[in-house]
């Protein structure tokens, strides 16, 4: 067995590992390893601290430290820890742990928090987390709540914990407007993706290249889609994804953004463009930013010559910010012109106060 730092090209491996090891979970709603591919993008992540156990060439296991606080305290979150059910109570996960533990020393990490079985993370050190004066985030804590003091001199601390806000995904919001649900993707929405991603008047507006076959998609859905908040819109009127829209947040953003900003895209299969639905997605994003993520700015680009794109953003209470040169997009080789807007928080607030402000009109894509 080896334990080393996980690579790019086990993340394919990785997300089946995680899935599988909690798919009999008693405690588990089935998206860990969502919650996996979220933090592996996010500020939280720390490379030395995803690990992979290999077997004969083959991952079987993974752990996952991340970033968290108490307080201005800097300490780890350790969540999650997966083995494959046949390579269970072979001593993997403990070697997992053990090694984990040994780097985030190296790296000067005070603390690591769980939320676990206290029978088996007690045999690591782990005890009740409010000894150390570290407080749940949530109501209902109990022993399973723990931390490890790593370093020995280190100062007990006071306060609640933070995670990373990818761990909100457990309880990611489902929104709702009038004609659409938007939701987290599933696995099982890999075909009605690929009817709507696979068309050749979609890749010139988005960006990106159209998807060659189903199983194409379901890899963009674990592997991009996945990404907190990110929705499948929905039409409520068929139950079937139409569309993507979504929030990259801070760093994530594609043009760098402050933590409390957040950059809006989306897309809409053909057949549905000029019914309104991409602008009634995006006043709901627009709300969920402002109120429930408490994002203070909003951004928003298009191509140059998307004036479907650049409708949907004037309408939704957008104004134009600047315009980028030669930006790469993912469509290998391309470079394309980007027109960059913005809306702040007061300026939706007027604009929600403004009766009709939001009526939608015939004609929108």
């Amino acid at each position: 067995m080896i334990i080393r730092q996980t690579r790019p090209s086990d993340y394919k491996r990785i997300y089946e590992v995680v899935k599988k090891a909690f798919a009999s979970a008693e405690y588990s709603d089935g998206n860990e390893q969502e919650l996996v591919a979220a933090l592996r993008e996010s500020n939280a992540y720390i490379p030395e601290l995803s690990l992979a156990a290999e077997v004969e060439g083959s991952v079987v296991g993974h752990i996952l430290f991340t970033e968290a606080e108490v307080g201005e305290q800097k300490v780890l979150a350790l969540a999650p820890l997966s083995v494959l059910p046949e390579y269970q109570k072979r001593g993997i996960g403990t070697a997992l742990v053990k090694e984990g533990h040994r780097a985030a020393k190296e790296l000067g990490y005070p603390y690591s928090v769980v939320l676990g079985s206290k029978n088996y993370y007690s045999r690591f050190g782990y005890m009740p987390a409010g000894n150390f004066g570290i407080k749940a985030p949530f109501d209902g804590a109990d022993e399973n709540f723990m931390a490890l003091k790593l370093d020995a001199s280190a100062s007990a601390l006071q306060g609640t914990l933070i995670y990373a806000q990818e761990f909100a995904m457990d309880q990611k919001k489902i929104l709702e407007t009038e004609r659409l649900i938007l939701r987290p993707w599933k696995e099982e929405d890999a075909k009605e993706l690929y009817r709507y991603a696979s068309h050749p008047d979609v890749e010139p507006i988005a960006g990106w290249p159209v998807h060659t076959s189903v199983e194409n998609s379901l890899e963009i859905i674990r592997e991009v889609l996945s990404a907190p908040e990110t929705y499948a819109v929905v039409l409520k009127e068929t139950g079937c994804p139409v569309g993507s829209a979504g929030f990259m947040i801070g760093e994530t953003s594609n043009i760098g953004l402050p933590k409390n900003e957040g950059e809006i895209g989306y897309w809409l299969g053909v057949p549905y463009w000029g019914q309104g639905l991409i602008p009634e997605a995006v006043r709901e994003l627009l709300r969920h930013g402002f109120q429930d993520l408490k994002l203070s700015k909003i951004w928003c680009g298009y191509f140059d010559g998307n004036l479907k794109s650049k409708r949907v953003q004037e309408k939704c209470g957008f104004h134009y910010h600047h315009t980028s040169e030669n930006v790469p997009c993912a469509i290998e080789g391309v470079f394309r012109t980007e027109h960059v807007s913005c809306q702040t928080k007061e300026e939706w607030e007027r604009r929600s106060r403004t009766p009709g402000a939001f009526l939608r009109k015939n004609g929108e894509p």
